[in-house]
């Protein structure tokens, strides 16, 4: 039976005024992804705390990470639940931030945060009853070591939207500055070349032939950490998470808790999982296989990402997709005032 697992969930309203004036005091460099669909609020929180209460009641803690007044319905006096503002554990030369990356790369020096914790995103929900087990298993995470090459050309012709491309290859740079893929492949060839991988394991039978990391395949769904993972490549790497930290807005130059993922892989620090299909949507329109999705539940864990959609279709896909939430889900939960 695992240890203690808890959940780490941070979460904005960005439609907050005094944030959003705060933000704007924070601008000024061109490198930075201000981009509106980064901070939009679907409306779809409550759901995400009802799932969690439903489908994993075994969690220890949820640590909400919260820079600003929680949403009026939570209800904040609950057991297993613990408000965090980024002074409670981000060093103070690194505030004010408005970017994840300084959040998630800071979010282990939570005191109380157990070794075995689950990071989410506010678009990422349970979908139905999982296990521990989902997400670790022999004290380790269950995870997918799926090699792919990062291709330049995502670079290429998409204006401020280019910049998340950024990060993947400022990853690849750090972990291939501290780890050989080939000493790596040779401790555990099994984990990455594990039959539970089904067809991807044609892909990383091809690229295991490289000597260095090509880059890894990112599920975009909920990922289970160690907090020593952390503390080491702080210790390792506090060059490149130490400038990441001191910038309040996404930058060029940035990593993100990616790299602490792709360092776990690296040292053989998992266990062979198999992939998850079907489980990311990236809405940029009006989009009833989300919707389909959430309703029918075939997933165990769903993405639903803010890929720009217009605000007509935003404002019709937050009704469509509350809607299905709550026929799923139609219960409050504890965590609901």
């Amino acid at each position: 039976m695992p240890d203690s697992i808890d959940f780490v969930l941070p979460w904005v309203d960005g439609n907050d005024p005094v944030w959003q004036r705060r933000k704007r005091a924070a601008l000024g460099t061109d490198l930075s992804d201000d981009r509106e669909e980064r901070y939009r609020d679907w409306g779809l929180l409550r759901y995400w705390f009802r799932g969690v209460e439903a489908f994993t009641p075994w969690v220890h803690r949820v640590f909400f990470i919260c820079d600003q007044e929680p949403p009026s319905w939570l209800n904040t006096k609950h057991s297993k639940l613990s408000i965090k503002r980024h002074e409670d554990f981000i060093p103070a030369e690194y505030l004010p931030t408005f970017s994840s990356h300084p959040i998630e790369l800071n979010m282990f020096r939570i005191k109380e945060l157990s070794e075995q914790f689950v990071y989410f995103n506010d678009d990422l929900f349970v979908l139905k009853p999982l296990r521990q087990t989902f997400f670790f298993k022999k004290g380790l995470p269950c995870d997918r070591a799926l090699l792919n090459p990062l291709p330049s050309s995502d670079l290429v012709g998409k204006g401020t939207k280019a910049r998340i491309f950024t990060i993947p290859l400022n990853n690849a740079e750090y972990l291939n500055r501290d780890f050989s893929f080939r000493e790596c492949f040779k401790r555990a060839p099994l984990k990455w070349l594990h039959p539970c991988y089904g067809k991807n394991l044609i892909r990383n039978l091809m690229l295991c032939a490289w000597p260095r990391f090509v880059g890894f395949d990112e599920p975009h769904l909920p990922q289970a950490f160690l907090k020593t993972s952390f503390t080491e490549a702080w210790e390792q790497d506090y060059d490149i998470f130490d400038a990441t930290s001191r910038h309040a807005l996404r930058d060029d130059h940035d990593v993100n808790q990616w790299l602490i993922r792709h360092r776990q892989l690296a040292q053989g620090r998992f266990i062979a999982a198999r992939p998850i299909r079907n489980a990311f949507f990236d809405v940029t329109h009006h989009d009833i296989t989300a919707v389909e999705a959430v309703r029918s539940q075939k997933v165990p864990v769903i993405c639903l990402n803010d890929g720009g959609i217009s605000d007509t279709s935003f404002d019709q896909m937050c009704k469509e997709l509350s809607n299905a939430f709550q026929m799923i889900l139609p219960q409050k939960s504890s965590f609901e005032k």
